[in-house]
């Protein structure tokens, strides 16, 4: 609630929609922006949030008895990526399948890992067994490789993916 009863900067519709419209479909300046805030917050000091007003919800959420369910544990991204690959309904994920937003969605996975203090280091290795195995040329990225091997078809490019991640981890669980 700090973004929008702080800051002022959490329209009705959503940052999402709002933040697009306003960098002119940009979703990168839109993604960044809205991290910037982020940032900002997770900047604050202990202070600072205790002092921010609580609405009637917040207050109510805070009343609550914890929960005894488990907190599932943090998945690296080739989990992940397995995980949209075995569902197979990349529009859950990710909304309408583009490569880009594909992209978007590991850059932002990986860094929540890394801001959650864990290492990655599969995933790099994924990476470069995709250029070893020139399936992306040396250079490139797999977006374009893969949009470019499917003619275009965003989500046959992302299927793609997911099966070269399935194939790493096979390969990777056999040595």
């Amino acid at each position: 609630m700090w973004l929008r009863d702080v800051k002022k900067a959490l329209p009705a519709e959503g940052w999402a929609e709002a933040y697009l419209r306003e960098l002119d479909g940009d979703h990168t300046r839109a993604v960044r922006k809205y991290l910037d805030f982020v940032a900002e917050f997770r900047g604050l000091s202990p202070e600072e949030l205790a002092a921010m007003p609580l609405n009637t919800e917040e207050k109510s959420r805070l009343g609550r008895a914890p929960s005894m369910r488990s907190t599932p544990a943090l998945l690296l991204t080739l989990d992940e990526m397995l995980e949209i690959r075995r569902v197979g309904r990349i529009l859950m994920y990710i909304g309408e399948a583009r490569v880009e937003r594909m992209a978007g969605y590991i850059d932002g996975y990986r860094l929540c890992l890394s801001l959650a203090g864990l290492k990655d280091e599969e995933y790099l290795r994924f990476e470069r067994w995709l250029q070893d195995t020139s399936r992306v040329p040396l250079g490139h990225t797999w977006e374009d490789a893969f949009l470019q091997a499917a003619h275009g078809d965003h989500e046959a490019a992302i299927h793609r993916l997911l099966d070269c991640g399935a194939e790493f981890r096979a390969l990777s669980s056999a040595c």
